[in-house]
């Protein structure tokens, strides 16, 4: 079956995870601990994901040409993305973000180093747009500058545009865009900032669906998702899991979702079966996780309906 295509542009970031040894930190001085690096970035994860469930996919970002640089470009393309549009750029850092967490689990300190994204030049994500296939999707995180955004939404031409906030911070930069966008990802928080409302999330999820974005999924953690088309919501359960690391369940999510619409499903049913990619990623220690693929998807989602199943 040929699926359609996918062009992400946005986030391309080594994630850097610190513990201390000791259960509680001291400040002002060296702690004893562990460091961990990984890839990151939410149009990369996202990318990956897709990658993995069988989608063809390119990555639009930059890096910069230094030995992370080099490393976030060979091991995303091991995995599977064209990373040719991923530029090194010699005269900046590769963005990253670094967290370090008490030896109880509480985050102590975090550091996001962004400045790269700044450089990005809007024409070049226009030029790379203009030349994806008609029939592609085009996914945008909100780690671009608004400028880029700009193109992005005047770029993308008939194809859907589906986009992420990355975080309550940086959401304000989609809003200038919202009319060009076709499918919205976000959580709670970040409804609640977009619409500045303190409401519950079924009122929020109602206010979305009137607005200008046709589509979208409202995620809940553990109690699912509410899923808005056609000015219709529908609630998503969660399917059962044993979670080991949350962190990368929003990006398997917004993956799983396009990799399905790019299979020819509803948005609905997409959205559903998305749950099955948040519920396997969720249950291995990696962001993306490295085994994920459509069969193993589509195993889980019709484990867990047995009146429904979904071809490959």
């Amino acid at each position: 079956m040929a699926y359609r295509p996918v062009l992400c542009a946005g986030g391309c970031v080594i994630d850097r995870v610190g513990e201390t040894a000791d259960a509680k930190e001291r400040l002002y001085t060296s702690n004893i601990g562990s460091m961990r690096a990984s890839l990151g970035g939410v149009a990369r994860n996202v990318a990956e994901n897709l990658a993995r469930l069988g989608i063809d996919v390119g990555l639009v970002s930059l890096v910069g040409d230094d030995l992370e640089g080099r490393r976030v470009v060979e091991e995303s393309s091991r995995a599977g993305i064209d990373m040719s549009a991923v530029t090194l750029d010699a005269g900046a850092t590769t963005a990253s973000y670094t967290a370090i967490f008490s030896g109880e689990g509480e985050l102590v300190i975090g550091l996001a180093d962004m400045a790269i994204f700044d450089r990005i030049e809007p024409q070049t994500i226009a030029a790379r747009i203009a030349a994806f296939p008609a029939t592609g999707f085009v996914f945008a995180d909100a780690n671009l500058p608004p400028a880029v955004l700009q193109a992005v939404a005047q770029a993308k031409g008939p194809r859907p545009l589906a986009c992420v906030p990355v975080s309550v911070q940086k959401l304000a930069k989609l809003v200038p865009i919202l009319a060009a966008i076709d499918i919205l990802f976000l959580n709670l928080y970040e409804a609640r900032a977009l619409l500045g409302s303190a409401e519950e999330a079924e009122a929020l999820a109602a206010r979305l669906a009137a607005g200008p974005v046709p589509r979208g999924l409202l995620t809940l953690g553990p109690r699912g998702a509410l899923a808005w088309d056609g000015g219709q919501v529908s609630a998503i359960a969660a399917l059962p899991s044993r979670p080991t690391n949350v962190n990368g369940a929003g990006d398997a999510m917004a993956g799983a979702t396009l990799a399905r619409l790019a299979a020819g499903d509803t948005f609905l049913a997409a959205a559903r079966c998305a749950m099955a990619a948040a519920a396997l990623t969720v249950e291995s220690p990696q962001t993306v996780r490295a085994d994920l693929s459509m069969q193993s998807v589509l195993a889980r989602y019709n484990h867990s309906q047995p009146t429904e199943t979904i071809a490959p």
